[in-house]
């Protein structure tokens, strides 16, 4: 079996109701779809995001590492997926969001021709059902509370509320309230997108002190390192690494030290296989899991993720798939919520269909 060609289709997706962070507000973004397609007709597609802030690549760059893969992909066996993935990204060791759209789109393949689903490949499902972890926080203690009151009854328990964007005696307030409101079977958790200095963050922290928080993420900016080691040593609340974690060698860092855990990415840690590797890397180093999409992205990448998930040995600090609040999916059947957890898909490869007429008219 041998790759014959893949086909590279950018397209913009919108968010229906845009999402406030402490860095600007989120409307719309730029991803990649990548398609794939053997000798013998099969057809996996994969997906990379634009994430400037994140990975330093925009969809422009995500394109153009793509179109320099593809004389690396084409031609070779989609089974092999660990050498193909391998040998791609020790040629282009920066290109990590293209490196998960193809890495993804292989197993679509694979696991189309074998007649499973991709979590079969991975280790197998060790949960069928995921908690999906929603994004909520405005700054407005208020309007976000009625946000967390409409998700509650839709089934929603698990929270993380994105932070640095008020005072801090609103935002204590807010996860106060939130933390009485989900009650003891919820989650609350927070993310403050490298909001503060090294004492702000150790203030905010010091407000949290008895609240049940799971944890807070990315407090502090990530060119320092041992900041973000400094503030976890002063916290009772758990730390989670997510730009600080931005391949697994930082991850590995991580590993045994104060931090609580690490938010394992598709495109900031190469697809599929990468987010698998830094599994079992936060599983030897006792580090919890967050698996995150990045903010916008379709059914394609959330199939990847719920896949990931049903197969992690623990997921405790939640996944959060990105195509929750999007506008228009590309999928026939886009992956929904259902009563708060997502339901991982089960059909041959990712589980989804595209439909490339919506591609076409997404296309950007």
């Amino acid at each position: 079996m041998q790759i014959v060609a893949m086909d590279i289709f950018p397209i913009r997706l919108h968010l229906e109701t845009p999402i406030p962070m402490s860095s600007g507000v989120i409307t719309s973004t730029g991803n990649v779809l990548v398609r794939v397609t053997t000798d013998g007709g099969t057809e996996g597609w994969g997906e990379g995001v634009e994430a400037p802030a994140l990975t330093g690549l925009a969809q422009e760059g995500i394109i153009a590492d793509l179109e320099a893969m593809r004389p690396l992909l084409v031609g070779s066996d989609p089974r092999r997926i660990n050498g193909v993935c391998d040998r791609i990204r020790g040629a282009h060791p920066s290109a990590c969001t293209a490196l998960g759209a193809i890495d993804i789109a292989l197993h679509d393949v694979v696991g189309k021709t074998y007649g499973l689903p991709v979590h079969a490949l991975i280790g197998g499902a060790v949960r069928k059902r995921i908690p999906a972890l929603t994004l909520v926080g405005s700054g407005d203690t208020d309007a976000d509370l009625r946000r967390i009151e409409e998700k509650r009854e839709l089934g929603y328990s698990w929270f993380k509320i994105k932070v640095g964007m008020a005072p801090a005696e609103t935002e204590w307030r807010t996860v106060e309230r939130a933390i009485e409101l989900v009650g003891g079977e919820g989650v609350i958790c927070a993310d403050a997108n490298e909001a503060w200095e090294e004492t702000e963050a150790m203030k905010f922290l010091a407000g949290l002190e008895g609240m049940p928080v799971r944890f807070l993420e990315q407090p502090v900016p990530r060119d320092d390192p041992q900041r973000l080691l400094r503030v976890a040593e002063f916290s009772s609340i758990p730390i989670c690494a997510d730009e600080s974690a931005a391949d697994l060698a930082s991850v590995v860092g991580f590993a045994g030290t104060a931090i609580g855990g690490v938010s394992l990415k598709l495109i900031k840690h190469g697809g599929i296989t990468g987010v698998m590797r830094g599994g079992a890397i936060c599983s030897a180093g006792g580090l919890a899991v967050n698996l995150a999409g990045k903010v916008i992205e379709s059914s394609i990448s959330t199939a990847a993720n719920l896949h990931c998930a049903a197969a992690l040995d623990q997921i405790d600090y939640g996944c959060s798939p990105a195509n929750q609040g999007v506008s228009r999916d590309v999928t026939t059947e886009p992956i929904v919520v259902d009563r708060g957890e997502f339901a991982v898909p089960m059909r041959p490869g990712l589980g989804v269909d595209i439909d490339e007429a919506i591609v076409r008219q997404l296309a950007g």
